[in-house]
């Protein structure tokens, strides 16, 4: 399990590395695998999240919420670096950032600093444009990529030869203790297929085929 995380890492941190401006060149379908600055596993870059889509050819306009769209309730990935920069800051906006505004209802009844929310979402989308970078393999159907997903992670997610830098962002999440101590912007998916050298690989040559 652990060659087959140094694999990974060694294999996907050498492809074609994208940011906001190549969203264009993602496949519609497929996975998408985060690198963050400062970060090292394996002797590279270390993957610090692995996500997917629902949806049909919904790959690029995932990552462009994840990534570059400013509302918190619509990505747990944003809200969970939000938390963590909240949080290092000591800044009692944490308490209004946490609330879920996705309903009418909820936007009613809370009393939230709108100036605040838009400041604190633009920090979250400077992080993630000067922080991340990403890469991508190509699956096309649901179970694929639902399948794909929870092995990469879960892989990652066991091997103790890769962990997160003693600076990382996420180390200041105030509710996540998966995400302080295992180093990756995810917390489900985690205890699916470990898989083998032989898996990896394959994993590899079907996504970017």
């Amino acid at each position: 399990m652990t060659a087959a995380c140094q694999y990974l890492h060694q294999i996907l941190s050498s492809l074609p590395r994208l940011k906001r401006e190549d969203l264009a060149n993602v496949p519609a379908n497929g996975i998408y695998i985060l690198f963050e600055n400062g970060e090292h596993g394996h002797g590279v870059e270390r993957i610090v999240r692995v996500g997917t889509h629902r949806g049909q050819n919904n790959l690029a306009p995932r990552i462009r919420e994840h990534l570059y769209t400013p509302n918190k309730d619509r990505s747990i990935f944003r809200k969970h670096v939000g938390r963590c920069l909240l949080a290092r800051a000591d800044n009692a906006f944490l308490a209004q950032w946490e609330i879920d505004l996705t309903t009418k209802k909820a936007r009613g009844v809370h009393q939230i600093d709108h100036a605040k929310l838009r400041e604190i979402e633009a920090e979250v989308t400077c992080y993630m444009i000067e922080n991340f970078s990403f890469t991508a393999l190509s699956f096309d159907t649901q179970t694929e990529r639902l399948h794909v997903e929870e092995a990469l992670l879960s892989t990652i997610f066991h091997c103790s030869d890769c962990g997160p830098s003693e600076t990382w962002l996420g180390k200041f999440h105030p509710k996540s203790a998966i995400i302080k101590a295992c180093g990756l912007w995810n917390v489900q998916s985690l205890k699916g297929h470990l898989l083998n050298l032989t898996e990896a690989a394959q994993i590899v040559k079907t996504g970017t085929r």
